[in-house]
């Protein structure tokens, strides 16, 4: 018996970027490649070899879903009525798929999808929010520490790469909001959400953005270990 390979992909598209998100996966399974059942792990995705066919995939809210779990059974059973299963979940939002040609669309009121979008929207901003508040008041609570304010005083660019790290997730953050507001009123217009968006303009940057991400993370952790050192 043959075995049966999966192969590990990097995400090309941003988490709020729902169009590009649901062509790239239909763009895969023209080439028969389809994602796997909860197989989407930061910025990879795993899918698995099968014959190439028309699949469409579909980005449904899951706010209404506790973090890191699927949507309940029932939804599960509604949706798979008309011939959507589900995949997999990535930031707020479920992942479902349909193969066929002839499929009937989980949502077809933009008007309704707008108000989803609303939804997402403002729990983006809320995250946006805490992250200033914890970025600004942590460093401020730390420098009550004994020997941190020394340390700021004799070396005011030791927190130039928390900052740095704060700003840039902030902007990536806003990036995402920005995004949502733009998609909400293109929905409020009454015009639908375009499945087919070309997802390749925005590969190259996206491959960017993570490469910062990682060296911030990285020198994040050079800088608590040095703090650390120093302190000690």
């Amino acid at each position: 018996m043959e075995k049966t390979t999966r192969v590990r992909k990097w995400i090309p598209c941003p988490v709020y970027d729902v169009e590009a998100m649901e062509s790239w996966l239909g763009d895969l399974a023209a080439q028969g490649w389809f994602l796997e059942e909860d197989g989407i792990f930061g910025p990879w995705a795993y899918f698995l070899p099968g014959p190439p066919r028309p699949a469409a995939y579909r980005l449904t809210s899951s706010l209404s879903s506790p973090d890191f779990t699927g949507p309940e059974e029932e939804n599960q059973e509604l949706c798979a009525a008309y011939g959507w299963e589900y995949q997999a979940r990535r930031g707020a939002f479920f992942i479902y798929r349909a193969v066929g040609a002839d499929v009937r669309e989980l949502d077809t009121d933009p008007q309704t999808q707008a108000l989803v979008l609303r939804a997402v929207h403002r729990r983006t901003l809320d995250r946006a929010a805490g992250m200033v508040v914890t970025g600004l008041i942590t460093p401020l609570f730390l420098q009550w520490r004994e020997g941190t304010l020394d340390l700021l005083l004799q070396y005011p660019g030791y927190w130039a790469v928390p900052f740095a790290a704060v700003l840039w997730f902030l902007g990536l953050v806003l990036a995402g909001c920005r995004h949502y507001r733009r998609l909400r009123r293109h929905l409020q217009e009454g015009r639908p959400l375009d499945h087919q968006k070309p997802w390749q303009p925005g590969a190259r940057r996206r491959l960017g953005t993570l490469l910062v991400t990682a060296l911030l993370l990285g020198g994040l952790v050079v800088w608590l270990v040095v703090g650390l050192t120093v302190l000690s």
